[in-house]
């Protein structure tokens, strides 16, 4: 300590339980907690986020409402991501999706095959003020794991924390 004077040592277990209970924690408030997101589009297709599957096959949920009156349509293209860092604009590979269609406000759309494993580009082509949220299903949600480990990690320091008071 900064004055000289020492502090007693922090058990594992008391350790394990900070950190499960942290691990636990912030992935729920993590998967929980999404939000659609506004764009505003013009001319040409726009690259918007990138998803990766994980190790399994995903389908996708896409929801979209138009900002603007009145409402121009907007196409949604699934591009597999070929690991350059910029998108070049190709749409080659792409598959299109039409998800808001003239002046329709509100559109919600799910795949109906599932994407195979692997990372993807998700491009808006259209013009005017959107927002826009996609929600990912994986066949195995690897996204749990952090929240797995944190459980198993409280379970245990709990646990050996009564222990030692029984002893």
């Amino acid at each position: 300590m900064a004055g000289g004077g020492d502090a007693p040592s922090v058990p594992v277990w008391d350790m394990a339980v900070l950190a499960g209970a942290t691990l636990v924690i912030s992935t729920i408030v993590i998967v929980v907690w999404t939000q659609a997101v506004t764009y505003e589009l013009r001319d040409s297709p726009q690259e918007v986020l990138s998803i990766h599957t994980g190790l399994s096959d995903a389908s996708l949920s896409l929801d979209a409402a138009c900002l603007d009156d009145p409402c121009q349509s907007l196409s949604v293209w699934i591009v597999p991501h070929d690991g350059t860092e910029s998108w070049d604009g190709n749409l080659a590979d792409a598959m299109e999706i039409s998800l808001l269609g003239t002046n329709a406000t509100e559109s919600s759309h799910t795949l109906n095959d599932p994407l195979s494993s692997g990372e993807y580009r998700i491009v808006l082509d259209g013009e005017g003020n959107y927002t826009f949220e996609v929600t990912i299903n994986r066949t195995l949600p690897h996204e749990y794991v952090p929240a797995i480990i944190g459980a198993l990690l409280l379970v245990w320091g709990i646990w050996r924390k009564q222990q030692e008071e029984m002893d």
